[in-house]
């Protein structure tokens, strides 16, 4: 398992760059990331994003399309769950650009749904081969 490891010693500087993003936006704000959801998540919409996508060139478009729709489910999925309940409020929501773990949460966003998006892609390219 050394080569795991290898792996890990290179990823893990990027992990910890990115950590306190995931805690704040998917997690419990103070420690601990919320992985289930947020890979349940991730996959389903990486998994349509590369059946859509035809021609590998178009990853970059897809990849951020990946992370601006999942922020759109981030923001809409409290209101769906609590009836329509929950009020939007387009300030907070424009300020949240501006706060840096926010956008370490896109970052991370984007990163994984590169890497899914490639990984989905590939799959795809060996079950339908004619495609």
């Amino acid at each position: 398992m050394e080569f795991l490891d290898q792996i890990m010693g290179y990823i893990q500087p990027a992990i910890d760059f990115f950590m306190p993003g995931l805690v704040a936006h998917a997690g419990d704000g103070v420690a601990a990331v919320n992985w289930m959801p947020l890979g349940i998540q991730l996959g389903v919409i990486a998994l349509v994003l590369a059946l859509l996508m035809r021609e590998f060139g178009a990853i970059l478009i897809f990849t951020v399309v990946g992370v601006i729709i999942h922020v759109i489910v981030d923001v809409v999925m409290p209101m769906v769950r609590g009836g329509g309940a929950g009020d939007f409020d387009i300030a907070a929501f424009g300020q949240q650009f501006t706060q840096t773990p926010y956008l370490l949460y896109l970052g991370a966003l984007a990163i994984g749904y590169f890497v899914a998006i490639i990984i989905l892609s590939m799959v795809k390219g060996l079950v339908f081969r004619g495609d």
